[in-house]
């Protein structure tokens, strides 16, 4: 059944080809390295203690530095934003102060955890429906469990929008910083702004130059067990060209200026997931044009190399999985539709690879 699966998919990929030579366009990549060093061949489903999830979208994921998991996602059935910590029950998040209505996106919402030096933060940032970007700051309880009451969504500030449909993008920085990307309601620019978390105030945001896109951007930071900045101090930022490639742009810590992005040779109509390990090394995901999932590897030198399919191959989604780091292991989470719910499985070790080549800049 798996070569029967890799031969659809090649001759898949060729017809294709084909079509895309007669019609004058560019090709799309053809299939890659088949999984990545231990990559499970199944996904197991995504569960909270009332069965497994569904949504209409991916869902959000981030894990504490006592490896505490929060889950957030849009519902199957409506479009309330749900929590579950470390697979308990589901609670809807609630819209403003005073408001018995629950916060509701059409896209999909994004997590991640700042460490403040105490319990560290849980950041919930969503699109609302009106283009707006929000946040739920969630601090667990001493006990290390989810707040009585949940927090309701404030309004980033400084004009943050973006279109409806599309989510934003965050990456955790050390001292309890962030920095949020998101596309331009107005036209193909793709904006970012930091969130400095000694002074508890944003920058102003910035344009990245040359990064075009009209799909909604991923971002990551490289990171050492899950909080400190490792020794390459790296940012990425990933997204879908106008020629529907896949496009890489990294900053270096602190400096605030982006390298001219990196084109690359997958191919997407979506929008990518990136995620970045401790160890140096990273992945883009995303679906190509036969709705499989594909990866790029990342390495901490700017280094984009080889397009691996993954390992269960027929296992195919019209949605990029999300990629999730824990520690120096990858996880992806792909939406199977409503109907199927959220999926996950372990994709490889990053801390089991030789050691990457050093930064470049």
């Amino acid at each position: 059944m798996f070569n029967k699966w890799r031969r659809f998919r090649l001759a898949a990929m060729a017809l294709i080809a084909a079509c895309a030579v007669v019609l004058g366009m560019t090709a799309p990549a053809s299939a890659g390295i088949q999984g990545f060093p231990g990559e499970e061949g199944q996904y197991h489903p995504v569960t909270y203690s009332g069965g497994q999830i569904h949504s209409r979208s991916v869902e959000g994921e981030a894990r504490d530095d006592r490896g505490n998991i929060l889950h957030v996602w849009r519902g199957g059935d409506n479009d309330n934003i749900w929590i579950s910590l470390s697979n308990g029950p589901a609670y809807p998040l609630p819209a403003t102060a005073g408001s018995p209505d629950h916060a509701q996106t059409w896209a999909a919402p994004t997590v991640i955890w700042t460490d403040d030096g105490y319990r560290g933060n849980f950041r919930i940032f969503h699109t609302g429906t009106d283009g707006h970007i929000y946040q739920h700051r969630i601090q667990l309880t001493t006990a290390y469990q989810l707040p009585a009451t949940l927090p309701y969504a404030t309004q980033i500030p400084n004009n943050a929008r973006t279109n409806t449909p599309q989510p934003v993008a965050a990456a955790a920085l050390p001292g309890n910083s962030y920095m949020l990307a998101w596309n331009s309601q107005t036209n193909n620019d793709i904006w970012t702004m930091f969130y400095d978390g000694t002074t508890t105030t944003f920058q102003s945001p910035q344009v990245v130059p040359n990064a075009q896109s009209v799909k909604a951007p991923a971002l990551a930071a490289q990171v050492t067990d899950g909080k400190d900045s490792g020794p390459w101090n790296q940012v990425v930022l990933a997204f879908t060209g106008l020629d529907e490639h896949v496009y890489m742009a990294r900053q270096q810590y602190g400096t605030s200026t982006w390298t001219n992005p990196k084109w690359t040779e997958a191919w997407t109509r979506n929008s990518p997931s990136v995620a970045l390990s401790g160890s140096g090394y990273g992945v883009i995901t995303l679906t190509g044009y036969d709705f499989y999932v594909d990866s790029l590897l990342i390495k901490r030198n700017g280094e984009v190399s080889g397009l691996y399919d993954d390992a269960t191959l027929f296992q195919w989604t019209d949605n990029s999985p999300l990629a999730v780091i824990s520690g120096n292991s990858v996880y992806y989470v792909r939406n199977g539709g409503v109907s199927s719910g959220l999926w996950w499985k372990f994709v490889t070790d990053f801390g089991s690879w030789a050691t990457p080549p050093a930064p470049q800049w």
